[in-house]
């Protein structure tokens, strides 16, 4: 049922410019990449920054949360989501030398397949990731070396509680491993993401697999092939989402120091590690693997057998089947690794304890 607009914004006191479709307790399963069901007390879809700024002022007007969603492929929906949800279908791409400014709403896998097909480089490595534009720099996303804030430049961002539009540069948002000032506070929206990148680019190859890649198809090392090789390897490695429903990476990989990572590896010489500034980062799918777990399921929900790091749909999934899956992994690399694994996902609605 259409909420009914009224026809002066106490916040903005103005008359309201338009009427958007704002709808109630609107079902968000085919709206999350996990197609977990949960309904959205209001829900609205933008398309300009001029509609977000109405559905922004409305919810101001109502005393209404707002949560933004993209395409729903980092989110775990454990409940009914109260408030508004506002989907950004923000569209629009142009470059300038070599930067590229993105809308929020475009879908990030074609943003670099454009670039790359424009002989622009510094993305390819981040092919095949699903989601949209506006939701990279929240999770600061990364794969086979590159993260977004390698490439960052800017954004621009609606404070959700003040309608403010506002420029952020790379140290005001606060990046971190699968981190950022937006992924600890739901008063954003980003609207648009500027990215610096290069005609002539340095290529990270520092993965096997993509370096396997390239030699054996007998390609040169170009942002091309790069591309090619991360697509294929992803493709193979992770189920797709639009077939499997799934939100890639369930589990960050964990950091530890340098005295417990030492420990863990002389009681398992194969441990998977990474040099970090902190000391040492682990495989997290390595660490499920060798649990046996892949395939282990309770209910609809298993870990996939594709990928240990992947937790998959196999059909109408409910969410307590899913934390309970979740409380069986962390208890078995806890009690196996000392380790605790933190899901990598947004958990909403926001305070929500997954708990089985």
């Amino acid at each position: 049922m259409p909420l009914p607009l009224p026809d002066f914004c106490s916040q903005c006191e103005s008359t309201w410019a338009c009427r958007l479709k704002i709808h109630q307790n609107v079902s968000l399963a085919d709206k999350n990449t996990l197609r977990l069901e949960a309904r959205a007390e209001w829900y609205c879809e933008v398309s300009s920054l001029d509609e977000l700024l109405e559905a922004a002022a409305f919810a101001l007007a109502h005393k209404l949360n707002v949560i933004s969603l993209g395409e729903g492929s980092n989110i775990v929906l454990a409940d009914n989501l109260p408030g508004l949800v506002i989907k950004n279908r923000i569209q629009g791409v142009t470059y300038n030398a070599e930067v590229v400014h993105t809308a929020g709403g475009e879908n990030w896998h074609q943003l670099v397949r454009s670039t790359v097909s424009s002989g622009l480089f510094g993305l390819e490595n981040l092919a095949l990731i699903p989601g949209t534009v506006g939701a990279a720099p929240v999770q600061n996303i990364g794969a086979y070396g590159v993260e977004i804030c390698d490439r960052f430049l800017s954004l621009r961002a609606l404070h959700l509680p003040t309608l403010e539009h506002r420029s952020f540069g790379k140290k005001e948002c606060d990046f971190a491993y699968r981190d950022s000032l937006f992924k600890r506070s739901d008063e954003w929206m980003i609207t648009e993401v500027s990215l610096a990148l290069s005609k002539t680019s340095e290529y990270v190859t520092t993965y096997p697999g993509i370096v396997s890649y390239i030699e054996e198809h007998g390609l040169g090392t170009t942002g091309e092939s790069i591309f090619e090789a991360v697509s294929h390897i992803r493709a193979q490695k992770l189920p797709n989402p639009l077939v499997i429903p799934n939100v890639g990476s369930f589990f960050k990989n964990p950091v530890v120091n340098a005295d417990q990572a030492e420990s863990i590896a002389t009681e398992f010489p194969d441990v998977v590690q990474y040099d970090v500034i902190a000391g040492k980062k682990l495989s997290a799918a390595w660490l499920i693997d060798q649990l046996g777990l892949k395939d282990y399921g309770v209910g609809q929900f298993a870990v996939s057998d594709k990928h240990a790091l992947v937790i998959i749909n196999k059909g109408n999934g409910k969410q307590q089947e899913l934390f309970e899956l979740v409380d069986v992994i962390n208890r078995k690399v806890k009690d196996t690794f000392g380790i605790e694994l933190e899901i990598e996902p947004r958990l909403y609605p926001k305070g929500f304890v997954m708990s089985c």
